[in-house]
Order: C-alpha cells, then sequence, then structure tokens
C-alpha cells in the first residue's frame, strides 16, 4: 500500500509543480511559431492556442533500436471497448474464470527467448515489462485517467501522467490497478501496476537517457473449481441461483506474483546525424551508434494455503497437509553494450541503400531460490539456492535496397554460461510492389532453447521433480504475410517445426490400468513435466476491414491444423466479427454502436494445476463451442472516450454457459460494464 500512495503523491507533485520551472515549454512548441498567440493571451487575455494530443508525442525501446522515432497518442475510437487483456480480439485466451485470474493463449504463439527462464507464465498478462513503457515528448504536460468498471465483477483503474521540465527532459509515471471478484468463491484477481520513467535527449540529439523502474504486485486466489460439473446441464439443480452459494474445492488457497524492474539505457550518436520530418519532431537517423543498457530484476513466486482440503484439486502435502507455502524466486542482473554502423546516402528525401550493423554482447547473472516452508515460514523442508550466468553474443545486419525492399537477419547465441548452446537465428524482408497492389512480408527463425527451471527441477509441497534427461527444445518457422492497406486486407501463412516439444501431463498409468475418467478423478492435477518428440503446425490468419457508408466491419480468422492434436491443443477454427455504426450526432459527438461476435471450433481443452500455476494435457474432455456475443456504444467528444457494453448477451439462447479450461466455467453474462478514458493536455 506503501508504493500505491507514494506513487500517487509523485504524480501529483509532476502536475503541481510543472509551474515552477524556468522553462515555459509551451513557448517553444514547433520552433516558437506559437509566441505571438501566446503573447496575445497575455496582453488581452483572450486564448487562440487549443493544445491536443497532437503535442504529445512517444517512442517505446523497440523503435529506438536503430533511430529515435516517435509515434502520435491514438485517441480514436478503435478497439476501445476491447479493454481486457485476456479477451482481445487477435489474441483469445483460455483460462480459469474471469479476468485477473490465471490464462494462455488459446492461438499457438511461440515464445522466441533464450536462456534462462523460471517458467511461471499463467498471470503474465497482467504484468507490465520494460518494452511496455512508454517515453514521451510532451510539449504540454500530459494526464490520462482510465476507468472501467463491472460493479464487483471487475473494475480496472489507471492513471499515466507525462511532463516535460525542460524541452528535451521528459518525467511520467503510470499507476494501473485491476480488481475483480468473479462470479463464483475465490475468484478474486488483484494486481497492481506502477512504474516511474525517464528520458533525456542532449540539446544536439546525440545523446539520450532512459530510466525506468516498474513495480509489479500481482495476486490471484485460486478456488480449485467448483464441484459441481454440470452448471450449466439440463438438470442442474442450482441453475439460476447465484453462483457464489456453489462449493469450491479450495476455500483459502492463492498465487503472489511478484517482480520489479530497474533499467538504465544509454546511446550517444558518433559522426553524422541524418534526419526525416515528421509531425512535430523529426525522425533521428544516426550514422554510428554506441548503446549500453542496465537492467536488474527481481522475481518472486509463491502458492499458500493454510487449511485442509479434499485432496480432489491438488495432491496431499508433503511437508504439510493443511499448510503450503512453495517459494521460488531469483533476481538477474544484465549489462548489455551495442554498437551500431550506419551507412547511407545524404540528402536523400527517403532511406534507400543503406547498410545496418550492430554488435553487442550482453551478460546475464542469475541468484535463484526455491523452497517449501513450514507454518510460520522461517523453517524449511526443502531449500535450494544457485548462481549461474550467461554470456550472449548479439549481432544484427540489415540491407535497405530502396523504400520498397530491404532484408534484415538477427542473431542471438549464448557462448558462455549456464545455457551455453541456446541460440535464435531471425530473418526477414518486405518487399512493396506498389501502394495499390501492397506488400509482402517474409520471415522466419531458428530457435535452439533450453528446457525452463520448471520442467528440469521444481520441489514443492504437492509435487516434486528433477529431470536431466530433457533436450533443448527446436524450433524452425517460416512465415508469409500479404497486406494491402488500401483494400485493408491482410494475410499469412506461418509453418512450425517444434522437435522436443515440453508440456507438462498427469503421470502414465500403471500396467493395467485404464487411461478413463476413473484414473483422472484419482489423480487429479497429479502433473509431471514431458517431452514429445516432434510436432508440425501450420497457421493460416485473413483480416479484412469493410467500409460502407456509415456501416463498418472489421474480420479476423485463424485456421490452425497440428500433427499432435492431443498435446498442442488449440481450436482448428478461430473466428471474430465486428460490426457497428459510426455516425456523428450534433457534429461533435462522434458515436459507434455495434456488436462484436467469436467463435472457435470444439477441441480438447487444457488443465489447470493451482499449485504449480500451470496449464497442463489431462483428461481429454471436448466442450461444445457456441458464438460469443458482445453488444456495445462508444462515444468521443473532445479529451474523453466512453462506452457501454454488455457481455456474452446471448447466453441462454444458444448455451447456458461455457468453459474453456476443463472444470473451470467462464464468467455470465455481464449486463453492462461502463469504461471512461480521459486526456487532459494542460
Amino acid at each position: 500500500m506503501y508504493k500505491s500512495i507514494a506513487l500517487f503523491v509523485f504524480c501529483f507533485f509532476l502536475i503541481g509543480s510543472g509551474q515552477l520551472f524556468a522553462q515555459d515549454l509551451k513557448t517553444t512548441v514547433n520552433d516558437n511559431k506559437l509566441l505571438d498567440s501566446l503573447r496575445k493571451k497575455e496582453e488581452s487575455g483572450l486564448d487562440s492556442v487549443i493544445f491536443t494530443s497532437r503535442f504529445i508525442r512517444y517512442t517505446t525501446l523497440k523503435l529506438t533500436k536503430d533511430s529515435i522515432q516517435t509515434l502520435p497518442l491514438d485517441t480514436t475510437l478503435a478497439g476501445f471497448h476491447n479493454f481486457s487483456m485476456i479477451a482481445q480480439p487477435r489474441r483469445p485466451t483460455v483460462g480459469t474464470g474471469n479476468l485477473g485470474l490465471a490464462a494462455m493463449p488459446m492461438l499457438f504463439e511461440p515464445s522466441k527467448t533464450i536462456g534462462f527462464d523460471a517458467g511461471f507464465h499463467s498471470l503474465d498478462f497482467y504484468a507490465i515489462g520494460q518494452d511496455d513503457i512508454k517515453y514521451y515528448q510532451a510539449r504540454t504536460p500530459f494526464t490520462n485517467l482510465y476507468f472501467i468498471s463491472a460493479g464487483e465483477t471487475e473494475a480496472i483503474f489507471k492513471v499515466t501522467h507525462s511532463q516535460n521540465i525542460k524541452r528535451n527532459w521528459n518525467i511520467g509515471a503510470n499507476y494501473n490497478r485491476i480488481g475483480a471478484n468473479g462470479y463464483y468463491p475465490r475468484q478474486r484477481g488483484d494486481h497492481l501496476n506502477a512504474d516511474i520513467f525517464n528520458w533525456y535527449q542532449s540539446p544536439n540529439k546525440r545523446y539520450n537517457l532512459w530510466v525506468a523502474a516498474i513495480f509489479n504486485t500481482l495476486k490471484a486466489r485460486e478456488n480449485g473449481s467448483i464441484y459441481n460439473d454440470n452448471i450449466y446441464g439440463k438438470n442442474n439443480n442450482s441453475f439460476g441461483l447465484d453462483h457464489l452459494s456453489e462449493e469450491v474445492r479450495l476455500t483459502d488457497a492463492g498465487h503472489i506474483y511478484r517482480s520489479n524492474s530497474f533499467m538504465i539505457k544509454q546511446t550517444y550518436f558518433v559522426g553524422r546525424i541524418d534526419s526525416l520530418a515528421q509531425e512535430i519532431s523529426d525522425k533521428i537517423l544516426p550514422t554510428n551508434k554506441i548503446a549500453y543498457t542496465f537492467k536488474y530484476n527481481t522475481n518472486a513466486y509463491t502458492f499458500h494455503k493454510t487449511s485442509l482440503d479434499d485432496h480432489t484439486a491438488i495432491p496431499p502435502g508433503v511437508a504439510d497437509l493443511s499448510f503450503t507455502y512453495d517459494s521460488t524466486r531469483y533476481m538477474n542482473v544484465q549489462n548489455e553494450f551495442m554498437y551500431s554502423f550506419f551507412l547511407r546516402g545524404k540528402g536523400n528525401s527517403i532511406i534507400k541503400n543503406e547498410l545496418k550493423l550492430d554488435a553487442g554482447i550482453r551478460h546475464d547473472f542469475y541468484k535463484y531460490h526455491q523452497g517449501v516452508y513450514y507454518p510460520g515460514k522461517t523453517e524449511t523442508y526443502y531449500d535450494y539456492s544457485s548462481t549461474f550466468q550467461n554470456i550472449t553474443l548479439l549481432g544484427s545486419a540489415g540491407y535497405r535496397f530502396s523504400n520498397r525492399i530491404d532484408l534484415n537477419v538477427d542473431v542471438q547465441q549464448i557462448f558462455q554460461g549456464r545455457n551455453i548452446g541456446d541460440f535464435l537465428y531471425e530473418a526477414k524482408s518486405n518487399l512493396l510492389l506498389s501502394k495499390s497492389v501492397g506488400r509482402i512480408v517474409l520471415g522466419g527463425f531458428f530457435q535452439n532453447k533450453s528446457p525452463e527451471e520448471i520442467y528440469i527441477r521444481y520441489f514443492g509441497n504437492h509435487y516434486n521433480w528433477r529431470r536431466t534427461d530433457f533436450n533443448r527444445t527446436k524450433t524452425v518457422n517460416l512465415s508469409f504475410k500479404y497486406v494491402n492497406d488500401q483494400l485493408n486486407f491482410e494475410a499469412g501463412a506461418e509453418y512450425f517445426r517444434i522437435s522436443d516439444y515440453l508440456y507438462f501431463t498427469t503421470p502414465a498409468p500403471g500396467e493395467g490400468v485404464a487411461l478413463d475418467s476413473a484414473f483422472y478423478a484419482k489423480n487429479a492435477n497429479r502433473i509431471v513435466p514431458a517431452q514429445l518428440g516432434s510436432l508440425n503446425l501450420l497457421k493460416i490468419t485473413v483480416g479484412k476491414k469493410l467500409k460502407f457508408g456509415k456501416f463498418n466491419f472489421d474480420s479476423y480468422l485463424v485456421y490452425q491444423k497440428t500433427d499432435q492434436p492431443n498435446i498442442l491443443r488449440t481450436p482448428e477454427l478461430y473466428a471474430f466479427a465486428s460490426v457497428f455504426l459510426d455516425h456523428t450526432f450534433f457534429k461533435a459527438l462522434k458515436t459507434n454502436v455495434g456488436f462484436d461476435i467469436r467463435y472457435n471450433t470444439p477441441y480438447k481443452n487444457y488443465s489447470y494445476s493451482a499449485p504449480a500455476g500451470q496449464f497442463y494435457v489431462g483428461q481429454a474432455t471436448t466442450f461444445d463451442s457456441t458464438p460469443i456475443l458482445d453488444v456495445w456504444v462508444k462515444a468521443s467528444l473532445r479529451k474523453a472516450n466512453v462506452f457501454v457494453k454488455t457481455d456474452y448477451a446471448n447466453q441462454g439462447l444458444l448455451s447456458n454457459g461455457y468453459y474453456s479450461v476443463n472444470r473451470y466455467p467462464m464468467m455470465d453474462r455481464v449486463l453492462l460494464k461502463f469504461g471512461v478514458s480521459w486526456s487532459f493536455y494542460d
């Protein structure tokens, strides 16, 4: 709580102290072109200058890789009502019930990382990382208030503030809070994200300094699922009653994940500096760049409970039958040095015949600990600690033949340390045929990745294993994408071949034991890591936007086919469509009225293990699948966007409810959700 109070004090201090600085930033907008207007305001009391989102631009760490480029704020209504990070139209998820709880992607997504990974990712959707921070150039102080409410079911509150204390120096902060109680007992998700950030750029634009500190505290209760496996059945006696009356398998269990990060990144441009004009500020293009990045990260994952249970959700404890406190934590110190060289012609309005070379090295130091604690949390039943390091060679090369075609290659190779031999090689090429015909993007990567730590070593009160026989997972990917901006059309195809695929499953039955419902009931959530020889997956995506007068249609279709559907459990077909009317009332109130519908074909669903926080291949249950319909209205008036929405409006018409994970029913209809985003530019 003290972090929340301190951050709010900091934000209000920034807002209140803007006028204390010697430089009036508003007189420097557009090279002082607004000076006369501001003088007129002082002299006559009339203000002819209106500051809007046009004067606020931002960048991210990804956008600073090759140059310093900034993007404008997105203040449109597009996608505004799709606020939930686990219910995005083009990135659907499966989970244990509602916002704030464990979730994983529904469609296949490769993990393009190498080196050490603890393996706890069930709450990743709610955490923010260094790549998520936006660094602003604010010609006027900028504040955004964001609030979503569905009563006690779920709520989101966000505050962003940023301002330049000098023309070339910006500071700011974010505060995010998610609180969701769900519809069933013990479904509370309570997440806090906070960060402070700084961007300093020297007057000659050669030196840049980015500093950010991030604090994530993610708390998710675990109910182990409800006892009623027929919650949506025809003979269910409790249908229509308050779901809070349903009995659950765990009454006081939960996860707490904490992730804190501090980063300093510095870049210096040597030699000639080029620029390309863009709105408000130019895009800065160096010819030689030196970059140094320092990161300090701490991560902690705990599962806890304090009372007895009937072991239908989790196995009996080995240290204590009622009390569990399993803790995994690690610290990472990272230092990275990069040198970049760019060779391009002078005085071109567009960049062509540009050669780019990057070379660098990254050092990671880790301190890892895992423990199983007795009540009191002072004595341990199991205690393991380890320190190790990795040294990674970084490199990239690219050539831009013209503004129509380019080729880029990126290399990451761990050549020293615990995960020596891991690598990620990636290539990508863009080919612009013409503005009317569109462009083609070709890509591919080859990855060799060590098993995540949770697969090779895990010891808790309910599970333990030590595996040394797992091989590195090898992934080969080839991709093709066609984009036509004029037609608002895109299509793509990806092929994956994965060797030594890692997953969790139930223990193999003994000789003569049938793999039936009785076996799964007896071995509920007894999971073990496993490795599959190889699998193949083809993924085809199509997206199209149409407009007929005031009517708009946005669609997205995904087709997936794998030769291992019992292991890689993902739907063969996923479809999303949004239909809405776009109209402006009273020449000022821009309004969209419409509905979203999504559907996926039936497939064998995953199960979920609460103590380990892992989705696993359990009983091959296939649930019926029906379309999910959301109805909404959203509007924009000057600096504010608002929406009103009904989730799952068609409940009771085609189905009484649905599952996305075995034994965990999803939320019922949410009759009313309300959201507002209000920006201030002064």
